[in-house]
């Protein structure tokens, strides 16, 4: 072999192990991506839902209180009061948009954080009065048909203003189509005689 054919050779095979090694490199790379650990997934989005119902009930939120204060008092000022665009530019209602996507943005989907924010988002954090919640007994479980969806339950403490506690219990749904990712959750509380009616009757 001469020495022309030696160097085509060498450059040959050093190509052929340079792409060898890329092909290899992204199997292994859409491997890991598309075949997740079904076990790790389901940890992932089952925290995602626990720390949304442990922000949610577990309050009330006063740093949200205090940002939402602001913000109405600046949308009904002479600043604002006509000219709404204006308001949404504001530094008080960026504040409080700013602090509600820092909160809850990072356990849901583009889709499922506007929908939570504009309905269920910080529920139990507006009631006048004196009183606080917290969380216990959260167990969330994956459907074993469908693996996006989750089952869970809990129970909330309410304590007054005199310190009288009583003990109320959820069940919700909870649909996570990305890992950690919430498209979409609900809880069911007991209406008439549930936590919400409690909080309104004592305002």
């Amino acid at each position: 072999m001469g020495i022309i054919e030696k160097n085509e050779y060498e450059a040959t095979k050093k190509i052929s192990g340079m792409l060898l090694l890329i092909f290899a490199s992204a199997v292994i790379t859409g491997c890991s991506a598309t075949g997740a650990d079904p076990e790790e997934t389901a940890d992932k989005s089952e925290q995602a839902i626990q720390a949304v119902i442990e922000k949610e009930f577990n309050g009330p939120d006063e740093k949200y209180e205090e940002l939402l204060d602001a913000a109405m008092e600046a949308q009904i000022s002479e600043k604002y009061s006509e000219d709404y665009e204006a308001y949404l530019e504001s530094p008080e209602y960026e504040a409080l948009m700013g602090y509600m996507e820092e909160t809850y943005a990072p356990y849901f989907t583009d889709n499922g954080y506007d929908n939570f924010i504009n309905q269920a988002a910080f529920m139990y954090s507006t009631f006048d009065g004196e009183y606080q919640l917290s969380t216990s007994a959260i167990e969330i479980a994956q459907n074993e048909k469908e693996p996006t969806l989750y089952d869970f339950t809990f129970q909330v403490e309410y304590t007054d203003e005199n310190g009288e506690s009583s003990q109320f219990n959820f069940e919700g749904d909870a649909i996570a189509p990305e890992e950690g990712k919430i498209g979409k959750i609900q809880y069911l509380d007991g209406f008439e005689d549930g936590l919400l009616a409690k909080l309104q009757n004592n305002e």
